[in-house]
């Protein structure tokens, strides 16, 4: 597997930061043992029909390579939460990572409050396959 120059997107407090990195894609095995995390509001928000938004949820820690896929059902009357984020950018699976934000679709119009469940999260072990890459930040 050949690899490439890309760029690697973080929000920053000045803008967004870009490193230009080579990296390449590897293979991992998922593990048949799993768990549940739950994604909980962690603020009150008002969300419209058709809006995307970003909430603050209670931390969710993850281990080094955990993966972690949403479940496909959705708890909330109000909205699907589309994805999950750590809040600082960049979240490499082969480290420790922290679960903070949620980016939501709204299903309907409503007021989401602290505490609510919003969704599920498939958390998966891996194990890679072959030796990864590490990836090398080029310097311009």
């Amino acid at each position: 597997m050949a690899s490439q120059t890309i760029n690697i997107v973080s929000p920053t407090e000045h803008g967004l930061k870009r490193i230009k990195v080579k990296a390449a894609p590897y293979e991992f095995t998922i593990a048949t043992r799993a768990k549940w995390e739950m994604v909980v509001a962690d603020e009150d928000m008002t969300i419209a029909k058709g809006a995307f938004e970003k909430i603050r949820i209670k931390e969710i820690k993850l281990q080094r390579d955990l993966l972690a896929l949403p479940c496909v059902f959705t708890p909330h009357a109000l909205a699907s939460v589309v994805r999950v984020a750590s809040g600082t950018g960049l979240a490499p699976v082969e480290t420790d990572r922290c679960i903070e934000i949620a980016y939501i679709l709204g299903q309907e119009t409503g007021e989401i409050k602290e505490g609510d469940l919003l969704a599920v999260l498939n958390i998966l072990p891996i194990m890679f396959t072959r030796e990864a890459t590490e990836p090398i930040v080029i310097k311009d």
